[in-house]
C-alpha cells in the first residue's frame, strides 16, 4: 500500500508557504497546534454565519505567533466587490473584539530580573482581511466550480476545459484536472 502525503508538503518553500508561522518547545507543540485548530475553526464558523452577504469563500488562514502578539491573515473571496467594500470595515471590526474575548488567555513568564516577580502576559490579536483578486488561481475554488458544473449536468469534458481555461486566464503556474 502506498504512502499518502499532503500535497502542501511538496510545495513548501517553492510555490507556497506555511499556514502557521511560530515556534514552540517540543512539550508545548501539541497545545499550540490545538490552539491553531481552534482559532481556524472559530474563524471559519464566524465567517460562514455572519459574513454571508459579503464573503463568498474563505480561502486560507495564516497564523503568526510572537511572544505577545498573534497575527492572523484571512484570505477571502468576496461575493460581490461593491457589497464587500461596503461591509469590509464593519465586518473586520466586529470580528476583532469577539475574537479577543473568546481567546483571551494568560501566559505566565519567568520572573523579572529586577523585581523577581512573575509577569503575566495577555497576547493581543491582530486580524487582517485580505481580498483575493484572482480566484481561479486557487485549487479549492476551481474544485467547487467543477462540482457546480457537474451538478448542473454539464458535460465533464466541457467543464474540465472551462476550468483549465479559467486557470490559464488567471495566470496560474500550472493545472492538473482529474474527475472520477
Amino acid at each position: 500500500m502506498g504512502q499518502k502525503i499532503n500535497p502542501l508538503g511538496f510545495r513548501l518553500g517553492t510555490t507556497q508557504s506555511h499556514h502557521s508561522l511560530w515556534f514552540a518547545e517540543p512539550k508545548n507543540y501539541s497545545k499550540e497546534l490545538q490552539k491553531d485548530e481552534i482559532i481556524r475553526y472559530y474563524i471559519k464558523n464566524y465567517v460562514e454565519k455572519n459574513m454571508t452577504y459579503s464573503v463568498m469563500e474563505l480561502i486560507r488562514i495564516e497564523i503568526e505567533k510572537d511572544v505577545d502578539l498573534t497575527t492572523m491573515k484571512i484570505y477571502i473571496l468576496p461575493a460581490r466587490a461593491d457589497v464587500f467594500n461596503k461591509h469590509y470595515q464593519r465586518e473586520g471590526k466586529n470580528l476583532q473584539p469577539n475574537f479577543q474575548k473568546k481567546f483571551a488567555y494568560v501566559k505566565k513568564k519567568k520572573g523579572d530580573l529586577k523585581t523577581g516577580k512573575d509577569i503575566y502576559v495577555t497576547p493581543k490579536f491582530n486580524l487582517t482581511l485580505i481580498k483575493i483578486d484572482e480566484p481561479y488561481r486557487h485549487a479549492n475554488i476551481l474544485a467547487k466550480f467543477l462540482s457546480a458544473q457537474l451538478l448542473a449536468r454539464i458535460s465533464f469534458r466541457k467543464a474540465m476545459k472551462k476550468a483549465i481555461q479559467l486557470a490559464k486566464q488567471a495566470n496560474a503556474k500550472g493545472i492538473r484536472v482529474q474527475i472520477a
